[in-house]
């Protein structure tokens, strides 16, 4: 059977089909290149886990010391807003602390009584809890150095179209006029 025109454009509309929906599943596995600490669980050892568990649990630690240190800080200079921040930051953190240490406790009995789908349960737990401490860091680091920033005022000059009141009886206000029509400015000067 020689093929015709029209049985070759479906035979070709087919293949360009299917290799287009080929190419958006391949791009849409990864399209950054980078598989994040939780995509990991998959292609992560026992081993690998149990040392992520460790240095994360230490970044954690590490994360409520700096955020203890900058709170204490803040009390020594009564900075009652910062210490508010800090103390809702802290909070967070201790509490994700906790959980981390009891995940990788769990993640470890799990790898040892070789239930993968538990373990690496715990292991996302973890993964969560130090990106999410990571956050709260920076939002601490964030709030004592808003404290630390000195205010000061600003000074605006600005310039009217009208010179005094007596040019207001000059204008021409209607009912549905709320006032004076805003000078002209423009944010593209």
């Amino acid at each position: 059977m020689i093929p015709t025109r029209s049985t070759a454009t479906g035979i070709a509309f087919v293949l360009l089909v299917a290799l287009s929906s080929l190419s958006g599943e391949v791009q849409a596995q990864d399209p950054t290149g980078v598989t994040s600490d939780i995509e990991r669980t998959a292609t992560t050892s026992p081993q690998e886990k149990i040392a992520y568990a460790e240095s994360s649990n230490q970044e954690i630690r590490d994360a409520e010391k700096a955020i203890a240190r900058l709170l204490e800080q803040s009390r020594k200079d009564a900075d009652a807003e910062a210490i508010e921040c800090l103390v809702n930051r802290l909070t967070s953190v201790r509490a994700l602390l906790q959980v981390s240490e009891a995940a990788e406790v769990a993640m470890k009995d799990a790898i040892a009584a070789g239930i993968e789908e538990k373990a690496n349960h715990e292991f996302r737990k973890i993964a969560v809890a130090v990106s999410k401490t990571r956050m709260l860091l920076a939002e601490a680091q964030r709030c004592a150095s808003d404290q630390q920033v000195e205010s000061g005022t600003t000074l605006v000059d600005w310039e009217s179209a009208i010179a005094d009141e007596d040019d207001l009886d000059d204008l021409d206000i209607d009912d549905f006029d709320i006032g004076l029509d805003p000078p002209p400015v423009s944010p593209f000067l």
